[in-house]
């Protein structure tokens, strides 16, 4: 039986760089353990999320106090228009649903007299985050959507939520609103009134099942991914998760570089659409256990046990790439002479930009292009490497390849997506 652990700081995000898994320093860094019970082994991995995205710059008026602050975005699809605080921060949401927070600070979302609630600042906040030990299924959380929903400009919250300025105006004579009554409708009839005649938009409170089903949808996205790490101990290699924003499952490889050998994960439980949103990815025939959470919006952390062995450790790894800007994220994993993971994200213009890890040799390569009708078009790595394949925004299917640098073979990645706005 061996053991390990192994970590990742995300500031491979910002910097792009791989990070030394023995030269761990950040308390923004994703660990976790690892172990294996024959050279032949299988890995089970057992994580809790809070999968959360990035967010750009918010509208309207802020102020603040010198205090470190950083950006995130309000989703529910992304909610514009809505009012924040954070410390000596204060401003609406931009059209992304962006928002301004302190570092280290709570930050509050109302709409006139009504506070939807609080959760601590971060890359993204969902109405999940702003409920304790909120989940979809939970009446509050689905009260709060339904709100939210009601107040969207134009009834179709698909293509994001806008609360005008006029709504916003109005509100300032609304009082506090119960979100865990059971009789939401009766609650906001005058407010539902007030809104359809401040803006003339189409103002209808949806029931609790397509609440749960929306925001459902956006957590599948915003948790949706890959992610990268390392481990270290008794054996170090590299690893790399897909999350299928369809499924929910949580498939990939882990490497030993000590060993020169190649571990597959395979999936085997859902994402829970909770704040700590367990999965197993694995066989639990292995006795071996990885619990984990997401301790940001873009990273993993957690700790392993071997039930029979009682040994235990802990990991971390974060997200690979994820840019602000993208409207569509694709990512997904490869293998052949080389196996890894893979992210593409497009923008609203289709510019593509994103990452492929090769977990073996715990290399990245940037990648930059365009979408054409689905096809990439001059997709190139850093290092010259042509991408070419299709990122199907309508069927959300990624399919791509490339030259092996070592012979002649193509390597294939295979995927999904999921429009993220």
């Amino acid at each position: 039986m061996y053991n390990g652990r192994y970590c990742v700081d995300d500031s491979i995000n910002s910097q792009q760089q791989v990070i030394n898994p023995l030269k761990i320093q950040s308390s923004k860094s994703a660990c976790g353990t690892w172990s294996r019970v024959t050279t032949k082994w299988t890995i089970l991995i057992v994580s809790t999320l809070t999968l959360l995205g990035c967010g750009g710059g918010g509208e309207g008026s802020k102020s603040g106090s010198g205090s470190q602050t950083a950006t995130g975005v309000f989703k529910d699809s992304n909610v514009s228009g809505l009012q924040y605080t954070s410390g000596a921060i204060s401003g609406i949401t931009g059209t992304d649903g962006s928002f301004d927070y302190e570092i280290g600070k709570t930050i509050t979302f109302s709409i006139g007299g009504v506070t939807i609630g609080s959760a601590n600042g971060d890359s993204t906040i969902t109405p999940v985050d702003l409920v304790p030990s909120g989940r979809s299924s939970n009446r509050n959380v689905q009260n709060i959507v339904r709100f939210l929903m009601m107040l969207d400009s134009d009834g179709n919250p698909r293509n994001g939520i806008q609360i005008t300025p006029a709504v916003r105006e109005i509100a300032v004579t609304w009082s506090q609103v119960d979100f865990s009554t059971s009789s939401l409708s009766t609650a906001l009839v005058s407010i539902s009134s007030d809104a359809a005649t401040a803006d003339s938009g189409i103002h209808i409170l949806p029931n609790a099942i397509s609440a749960q089903v929306h925001i459902e949808s956006t957590l599948s996205c915003t948790r949706a991914g890959a992610y990268i790490g390392n481990y270290t101990g008794g054996d170090n290699g590299t690893f790399g998760m897909y999350v299928n924003p369809k499924t929910r499952m949580v498939s990939g490889f882990a490497y030993s570089t000590d060993d020169n050998e190649r571990h597959k994960l395979l999936d085997n439980q859902p994402i829970a659409f909770t704040q700590k949103a367990t999965f197993t990815s694995g066989i639990t025939a292995s006795g071996t256990v990885f619990t984990g959470e997401f301790t940001g919006a873009d990273r993993i952390a957690g700790r392993w046990t071997d039930n029979i062995t009682s040994l235990a450790g802990s990991f971390k790894g974060s997200r690979l790439g994820g840019t602000t800007a993208a409207k569509y994220r694709f990512s997904g994993t490869y293998e052949g002479n080389d196996f890894g993971v893979v992210s593409f994200d497009v923008d609203e213009n289709n510019n593509i930009t994103g990452y492929i890890y090769s977990i073996p040799k715990n290399e990245r390569a940037s990648l930059s292009g365009t979408l054409n009708n689905g096809q990439m078009k001059d997709v190139v790595t850093a290092n010259g490497t042509a991408i070419s394949g299709i990122l199907d925004t309508s069927t959300d299917q990624l399919v791509a390849s490339w030259a092996d640098s070592q012979n002649a073979d193509r390597i294939n990645a295979t995927g999904r997506g999921c429009q993220l706005n």
